[in-house]
């Protein structure tokens, strides 16, 4: 890459938004510091103590939790299904936010 301009997407963990007791989108929460899994988790704890995770689809639903499902494809290469996927690094991040989201509101797709 030397000589060459890096273009692309670089995502992080620990992105979430913020919904009003309506469902309404009113801002987002950003938390960076750690691992994707522990900035997500950080995020997760917070935007709940600050009573702004009326998320429309549920708490821990697909598309507001950290997902794990990372494998590699029929030629090695690592592919996610939903195409947001983080890789389990094997430090058990997969029951980190399952234990974190106990006594979080439920969503309708847990």
């Amino acid at each position: 890459m030397v000589g060459k301009k890096i273009h692309g997407v670089n995502v992080f963990g620990g992105g979430l938004a913020l919904y009003d007791d309506g469902g309404g989108l009113i801002g987002a929460l950003g938390v960076s510091g750690d691992t994707s899994c522990t900035d997500h988790n950080v995020a997760w704890r917070t935007r709940d103590s600050l009573k702004l995770d009326f998320v429309p689809a549920g708490v821990g639903s697909p598309a507001d939790n950290i997902t794990y499902d990372i494998v590699p494809d029929g030629d090695g290469h690592p592919v996610s299904d939903l195409g947001f996927g983080h890789p389990d690094r094997g430090l058990g991040e997969d029951a980190i936010y399952v234990t974190i989201g106990i006594d979080l509101p439920p969503g309708p797709n847990p």
